[in-house]
């Protein structure tokens, strides 16, 4: 017996067509490529080579690899869409849904020029204390705590642990021998 996704109303295969899936996977080859060709002229070489070894791996190579890996699963992606049949429930989105993805776009967007003006900490702590609220929760003390605890716990793994730089809280560039973050 033949599946029912296999065959239409009339008993004939389904007709392989153009579908939301496919414009999703022309967006990531897109990207994928736009980010290949970029990545180079975006990623600063070291001041300082440590090692003098000539095999050594270029910095931008995993990049690289992550936006070629864009680009195939785009591919795969986009061959495999003709041989899916499923309606676009993207347009029963009510108002709602869409309200909650755009604020939380929004709210992304002013986080980047929060984490840059406040530092890591301030701007993630913010971002997370709106967020919690705006998606239900009331819990307020909690809030606070969790929206404090985890930047300043990811601001030390990252940059005592893995050495990576975040940007600090704007005063400790004049406190820097006392810096607590």
């Amino acid at each position: 017996m033949a599946e029912a996704g296999n065959q239409s109303a009339n008993g004939a295969p389904p007709e392989k067509k153009f579908n939301y899936n496919s414009v999703a996977s022309i967006l990531f080859i897109l990207l994928g490529g736009a980010l290949f060709l970029l990545i180079p002229h975006q990623i600063e070489k070291p001041f300082i080579v440590l090692a003098t070894n000539q095999q050594e791996l270029s910095v931008e190579l995993f990049p690289q690899i992550v936006a070629s890996a864009f680009v195939g699963l785009g591919i795969w992606s986009f061959f495999k869409s003709f041989s899916v049949d499923e309606r676009n429930q993207l347009m029963d989105l009510d108002r709602e849904a869409v309200t909650n993805v755009s604020i939380t776009l929004g709210a992304m967007a002013a986080y980047v020029v929060l984490m840059v003006n406040l530092g890591f900490v301030v701007g993630s702590a913010c971002l997370i204390a709106f967020l919690a609220t705006f998606f239900g929760n009331r819990n307020y003390y909690m809030t606070a705590i969790v929206s404090i605890v985890i930047p300043v716990a990811v601001f030390y793994v990252f940059t005592g642990l893995l050495q990576t730089s975040l940007p600090p809280f704007p005063i400790d560039t004049f406190l820097t021998p006392y810096s607590i973050l």
